[in-house]
């Protein structure tokens, strides 16, 4: 063996200890660092609101619970939702925390048919997971004047209007009040909300403007409309108390359900379905501006409350208008 050989030999030998002893192994950074990202899970998906009306483009919340290993590395996730075929978001995440619920924000258009929308969100974490899990929206039926209340929930299903008002629309802030729904003119007179089937309408007015003559009781008329069921009825009001108060009160149609007779406008009979919002209308002749609403549920069996909830200033009833709680 000559001298070259014999020192390469010994140079292979020697290599591991000179190594060891001057960088770090594979071992040694296992040690040194040994985070690792671990198993992933996701689970407890869910849409928020699950029902929407049909025909309207709205907001829901996806959210999910994840879990893994080591979730103070950030490691990042990649949330995709998709609505039959069709990618409806895809948002990059940050994921701090070792266990954690994740929303994610997601504008849906609901086709004006009742039905079920079939969502399947897909995430990513990291390299370890990639899943798809279903989620299920319930489309209620259709919405005709989208304002966010199905047809079949809604009260003014022909006239957009606010959630919080069964879709029907509220009168201006302005508007003053001088219109109500009574449970007769008979002191203590109270303002109701709810009127049963079986009943006629009471109304009264507080219209000053409309005293003019001073001899004989005035006449004023005022009108009542079912929205969901299309029924009007025109009625007179007359001057009570005397013949220079102002004040009008009249009898109005009679609440009849809406299945026993076919829709007919001003024959006496308002067409209501149990639950129907009642809405009554007031407007000056000669004061355009002044036009006052009114608003009441029909009811099978309902009993009449009081549709007072707090004390209304006293100078817009009138007087011997009576409210409790």
């Amino acid at each position: 063996m000559n001298t070259k050989k014999f020192f390469a030999i010994g140079l292979l030998l020697a290599l591991p200890s000179v190594v060891s002893g001057c960088f770090l192994t594979l071992g040694d950074l296992d040690k040194i660092f040994p985070v690792k990202i671990g198993p992933a899970s996701i689970s407890n998906i869910r849409v928020e609101p699950a029902t929407l009306p049909g025909g309207v483009t709205q907001s829901v919340t996806v959210s999910f619970a994840y879990n893994h290993e080591d979730g103070d590395l950030g490691l990042k996730a990649k949330v995709i939702v998709k609505l039959s075929g069709a990618t409806l978001i895809e948002q990059s995440l940050e994921l701090n925390k070792t266990s954690d619920t994740v929303r994610v924000p997601v504008t849906i258009s609901t086709p004006n048919t009742e039905t079920n929308l079939s969502l399947e969100v897909i995430v990513a974490i990291g390299d370890q997971l990639s899943a798809s899990l279903p989620a299920t929206i319930h489309v209620v039926g259709n919405d005709d004047d989208r304002d966010g209340v199905s047809n079949r929930d809604d009260a003014c299903p022909n006239q957009a209007g606010e959630l919080a008002n069964k879709g029907c629309p509220v009168p201006p802030a302005n508007t003053p009040e001088c219109i109500w729904f009574v449970d007769g003119w008979t002191p203590p007179i109270k303002q109701v909300r709810f009127v049963r089937v079986g009943r006629q309408v009471f109304a009264m007015v507080n219209e000053p403007d409309e005293n003019i003559d001073t001899d004989t009781p005035d006449v004023v008329f005022a009108w009542v409309t079912v929205p969901h069921t299309g029924d009007l009825e025109i009625f007179r009001l007359t001057e009570i108390g005397g013949t220079s108060t102002g004040i009008f009160a009249g009898l109005g149609p009679l609440l009849v359900p809406a299945l026993s007779t076919p829709v007919v406008q001003n024959d006496g009979s308002l067409n209501v379905w149990d639950g129907d919002t009642m809405l009554l209308f007031y407007g000056d002749v000669n004061n355009f501006s002044q036009q006052c609403m009114a608003q009441a549920r029909a009811g099978l069996g309902w009993e009449i409350r009081s549709i007072w909830e707090s004390e209304p200033d006293a100078r817009s009833r009138p007087s011997g208008l009576n409210a409790t709680e």
